[in-house]
């Protein structure tokens, strides 16, 4: 990983981002399983998880356009 005088490689922040998006799926299922969680409205539920499925989408999108920027 990058230190204070080094700039993060492109495999850095690959490796952040999946270790990112592996803990908001953690995340997900441990809430969703919460009993707090079950007298919640389930559709407010599914609209927040389904807000950061679009986020992971958009940051997978910039992830492969900084690859292939990276690659130029």
């Amino acid at each position: 990983m990058a230190n204070t005088t080094a700039r993060p490689t492109s495999a850095d922040l690959l490796y952040l981002h999946t270790q990112t998006l592996e803990l908001i799926e953690e995340l997900h299922a441990a809430v969703k399983d919460l009993p707090l969680a079950a007298a919640a409205n389930s559709a407010n539920f599914e609209r927040v998880f389904g807000e950061l499925d679009d986020l992971h989408d958009t940051i997978d999108g910039l992830a492969a356009k900084l690859r292939r920027n990276t690659a130029e």
